[in-house]
C-alpha cells in the first residue's frame, strides 16, 4: 500500500505554510530595480523557482509505502561427515548417499521459499566447519564433502550452529545424522545447547539416519586375534590360530577361507572352514594345520564369507605377513655346567626364529646315576644339530653315543667345543665319537691344554669364518684373546677335513669335515662371550649363526646385509611402532629408511643412528602416521654428499599393513533416540523430528512460520533526505540564486 504525506520542518504544518506565504511575499514586493520588463520577469522568475525549491524543502513532501513480510533470518543446516556415515542407513543404502538426497531436496526448496532466509550450511565430526555455499545453491559444495571424520562431536555441531547465524537471527536449525557421540561429552553437552536453542525461541528440526538398536540390524562377523606375522620354514606343518566373533548369527555355519597371496601378487585358497555359532553372540576359535609353502614372502589372508544384514563388512577380513624359509634346524645344547658360553650362544641364536635352541644339563654331582636317560633325543631326525659343550663322555653313556653317530651319520650336524672334560679329557678319544670327529685325539690329554690367551688367526675363507669385510684376516685377529683351549692330536687327513682357525702357534683351533651324510665341526676353545663383552656382539651372532648353518648344510652368503625388524606389522592408523635395522659391516655405512605405499611414493622416516664398538651399524625410528593400507618399510644405504652409494648391500625390506579401525566403524548401529529428544527439547517453538524423505513437509512447516513471522515494513521516500532529491534540490536552488546574481551583475542592477 502507498500514500503521500507531508512532513513540514518543525513537524508543524502552520508554520511551513506562513513560511511559504511570506517567501512568496518577499519574492513579489521586493522587485528588480530596472525599468525594462524583459529583464524583470527573468529575475522575478529565478527568485520564484528558488523560493519553490525552498517551499519544498520546508514542507518535505513523501511517498510511504507499507508491506507485510517476514525479517531477515537464516536457516542453520548441519551435516553429519564422520566416518560412521559409510555405514548402512537401514534399508542397505550409505547413510551420506540418504543424507545428501535428503539435503538437496532441503536446499533447493529453501532457494525458492523466502528471499528474506538465507541458508548457513555447517558439517561436523569431531569438530564444526562452515561449508561455503554458492550463489542460488551451492549443489556442488554439499557433492564434494566426504564423510572422513573420526569421531563425532555433537556437542560441538550444536554450538556450531548458533555461531552460523554470524548474527542473524535464527529461523530454525535442521541437524542431519546418526546421532551416534563418539567424542568424551563433558558439561551438558548437546542437549545443553537444546535449551539454549528453546530459550531463544528457534526450533531444532532432527533427520536422524541409520537403523537403531533392535532393528535388526546389529549382526556382524570378525576375524580377530590373528598374529600380524608368522616365520614358517618350507615343508613344515604349521598352525594357524585365529577366532571368529559373530553376532547376531546363532546357529549359522560362517564359511572361513584361508588364502595366501604371494610376491607376485597370485592368491590361491588352501583351506575352507565352517565356524559354527552356537549363541548370538558368540566366538569361535580356530586352530588350522596346513603344510608350509615354498620359501619366500606371502600374505595370509583369513577372511569371513559377509552375510545377510552385515552393516560392518571392514573387519570380516585379518592379513598375517608369512615369512617362508628354507628348512628351520632344531638345535640341542648338552652341557655338564652352566657356562658364560652357553649364556652368550643361547643370546646369540635366540635372535633367528629359525633355529630352535634346546639345553640340557648333566651336572657333574648325578655322576651316580650317569649315564643319564635323555629319552631318545639322539634319535635319527629327532634333532639336526648337536652342541658337545663341557661334559665327560661317561654323562651320556656308550648307547647314547652311538645313536649320536648313527644320527651324524644319517645327515645331522654335530660340535664339540672346548672344556675341561671334553675331547680327549673327557674320554671322547675311547668312544665311537672318536671317529665322527674331524680331529685326532689324545687318549689322555689332561695336561695339553693352552692355558695362555692367545690370538686367533685366520687360515682360510670359510662360509664359517667370513665375518664381512675387507681385511677378514685382520678382523680375526682383533678379536679379543681366547683365555685358553684344548689340544688335539692333530687334524684328521681325509677328504673334506679343513682347518679354519689356529693359534699363534699352528695349533688348530677350528677343524670342519663330515661324517657320512652329515657334518661335524671341533671346535677348541670355549670363550667367544669376550667377544660379546668387548663390543663385537655381531661378530658373536654372526659366527654362531654361520657355524650352525653350515653344519646344517645350508650355507649362509657372507656377505653384507641388513637386518631388519618391527615392532609390529599390523597395526591402526594412530600407531606408530618402532624397528631397527642393522648392517653386519665393518664398513660402517650410513642407512636410511623409507616407508613405501601401494602407489610406490616414498615417505622418508627419521631414524636414530647408534653406532657401536663392533661391527654393527644399527638405527631405529618409529613409523610415521600413514593412510590404511599395505605398505612398505625398506632401509638401504644412505648417498653421501648426494652421491649414491656404491655399495653392494642390497637393501631390506617389510612389509606391513594400516589398519582402519575407526571409532566411527564399530558402531553400527545409529541412536536416532537421541536426535529425537533434542529436537523435542524445542518442542514449545516447532521442534521436530523428521525422516529423510519428509523434507517437503519440513519446508511447508518453515514456510507457515515465515509468514507467522511476518510484521508491517515502511519504506518511506521523502524529498531531499537521500542524495537522489537532495542534491538536484541543493544545485536548483544554488543554480537559480547564482544565475539571478550573475544578471544583475551582468546588468549594472543592485
Amino acid at each position: 500500500m502507498s500514500g503521500f504525506a507531508l512532513e513540514p520542518i518543525y513537524g508543524s504544518l502552520s508554520l511551513a505554510v506562513v513560511l511559504v506565504v511570506i517567501t512568496i511575499a518577499i519574492t513579489l514586493w521586493v522587485t528588480p530595480p530596472t525599468p525594462d520588463r524583459k529583464r524583470r520577469r527573468w529575475l522575478v522568475g529565478l527568485r520564484l523557482i528558488a523560493a519553490a525549491v525552498l517551499m519544498l524543502a520546508m514542507l518535505r513532501p513523501a511517498i510511504i509505502r507499507t508491506d507485510n513480510r517476514a525479517a531477515d533470518a537464516a536457516v542453520v543446516v548441519a551435516l553429519d561427515s564422520s566416518k560412521s556415515m559409510t555405514l548402512s542407513d537401514g534399508s542397505g543404502n550409505p547413510r551420506f548417499d540418504t543424507q545428501q538426497k535428503s539435503v538437496a531436496t532441503l536446499l533447493k526448496g529453501l532457494n525458492i521459499l523466502d528471499d528474506s532466509l538465507s541458508v548457513e550450511v555447517i558439517a561436523y565430526a569431531d569438530d564444526a566447519s562452515p561449508v561455503s555455499l554458492a550463489p542460488g545453491g551451492g549443489e556442488d559444495a554439499i557433492d564434494q564433502l566426504q564423510p572422513v571424520g573420526e569421531s563425532t562431536d555433537l556437542n560441538a555441531a550444536m554450538l556450531a550452529t548458533i555461531a552460523a547465524a554470524q548474527g542473524q537471527p535464527i529461523a530454525g536449525v535442521v541437524m542431519y545424522g546418526d546421532g551416534t557421540q563418539t567424542t568424551p561429552v563433558s558439561g551438558g553437552g548437546a542437549s545443553q545447547v537444546a535449551r539454549t536453542l528453546d530459550s531463544l525461541g528457534v526450533p531444532l528440526w532432527t533427520v536422524p539416519i541409520g537403523p537403531a538398536a533392535g532393528a535388526g540390524e546389529d549382526r556382524d562377523v570378525a576375524i580377530a586375534s590373528l598374529p600380524d606375522s608368522y616365520q614358517w620354514f618350507a615343508g613344515n606343518q604349521v598352525e594357524i590360530n585365529f577366532q571368529v566373533i559373530t553376532r547376531g548369527f546363532a546357529g549359522t555355519d560362517v564359511p572361513v577361507r584361508l588364502s595366501l597371496i604371494d610376491e607376485n601378487g597370485k592368491s590361491e585358497e588352501f583351506a575352507i572352514r565352517q565356524a559354527n555359532s552356537r549363541q548370538s553372540r558368540d566366538t569361535v576359535a580356530m586352530k588350522i594345520v596346513v603344510a608350509a609353502p615354498d620359501p619366500g614372502t606371502y600374505r595370509l589372508v583369513v577372511e569371513a564369507e559377509t552375510q545377510d544384514g552385515e552393516t560392518i563388512l571392514t573387519n570380516n577380513q585379518q592379513i598375517s605377513f608369512v615369512d617362508v624359509r628354507e628348512g628351520g634346524g632344531r638345535v640341542l645344547y648338552i652341557e655338564g655346567a652352566l657356562r658364560q658360553e652357553y649364556s652368550f650362544i643361547r643370546r646369540s641364536l635366540r635372535r633367528f626364529p629359525d633355529l630352535d635352541l634346546v639345553a640340557r644339563w648333566i651336572p657333574e654331582d648325578t655322576q651316580k646315576s650317569w649315564p643319564v636317560d635323555l629319552s631318545g633325543v639322539f634319535e635319527s631326525g629327532k634333532f639336526d644339530v648337536f652342541i658337545i659343550g663341557d661334559l665327560d663322555s661317561a654323562a651320556l653313556g656308550r648307547d647314547q653315543l652311538k645313536q649320536l653317530a648313527d644320527a651324524v651319520n644319517d645327515g645331522a650336524g654335530l660340535v664339540m667345543i672346548g672344556g675341561g672334560d671334553t675331547f680327549g679329557r673327557g674320554g671322547y678319544a675311547r668312544s665311537i665319537l672318536a671317529e665322527v670327529l674331524p680331529v685326532d685325539l689324545n687318549t689322555d690329554d689332561r695336561n695339553n691344554q693352552i692355558a695362555e690367551p692367545f690370538a686367533l688367526n685366520l687360515t682360510r675363507n670359510h662360509p664359517i669364518t667370513d665375518l664381512g669385510g675387507d681385511r677378514p684376516e685382520q678382523i680375526w685377529k682383533d678379536l679379543p684373546p681366547q683365555l685358553g683351549a684344548n689340544q688335539f692330536a692333530g687334524p684328521k687327513v681325509a677328504p673334506g677335513i679343513e682347518v679354519l682357525l689356529q693359534s699363534e702357534t699352528q695349533q688348530p683351533m677350528l677343524v670342519v669335515g663330515s661324517y657320512g651324510r652329515g657334518r661335524v665341526a671341533a671346535l677348541a676353545f670355549d670363550s667367544t662371550y669376550r667377544w660379546w663383552r668387548a663390543g663385537q656382539s655381531e661378530v658373536h651372532r654372526r659366527f654362531w649363526r654361520q657355524l650352525m648353518l653350515w653344519l646344517l648344510s645350508r650355507e649362509e652368503s657372507g656377505d653384507e646385509k641388513i637386518i631388519l625388524e618391527m615392532d609390529a606389522r599390523r597395526f591402526t592408523a594412530d600407531e606408530m611402532p618402532e624397528f631397527r635395522a642393522s648392517l653386519n659391516s665393518a664398513s660402517r655405512l650410513p642407512l636410511v629408511a623409507h616407508a613405501i605405499d601401494q602407489k610406490g611414493v616414498r615417505t622418508r622416516i627419521n631414524t636414530t643412528v647408534s653406532q657401536s664398538d663392533d661391527s654393527a651399524v644399527s638405527i631405529r625410528g618409529q613409523i610415521p602416521k600413514l593412510e590404511p593400507g599395505m605398505h612398505r618399510l625398506e632401509v638401504s644405504p644412505a648417498d653421501v654428499a648426494g652421491q649414491p652409494s656404491n655399495s653392494k648391500v642390497e637393501p631390506a625390506e617389510i612389509a606391513f599393513q594400516v589398519i582402519d579401525q575407526s571409532i566411527e566403524l564399530l558402531r553400527p548401529i545409529a541412536d536416532p533416540v537421541f536426535l529425537q529428544q533434542l529436537a523435542s527439547q524445542t518442542a514449545d517453538q516447532g521442534g521436530r523430528s523428521f525422516r529423510p524423505e519428509e523434507m517437503n513437509e519440513l519446508l511447508e512447516i518453515i514456510s507457515q512460520r515465515r509468514k507467522k513471522a511476518e510484521t508491517p515494513i515502511v519504506e518511506k521516500n521523502r524529498l531531499g533526505d537521500g542524495p537522489r532529491t537532495g542534491w538536484p534540490m541543493f544545485l536548483l536552488f544554488a543554480g537559480c540564486l547564482s544565475t539571478e546574481w550573475f544578471l544583475r551583475r551582468r546588468w549594472n542592477l543592485a
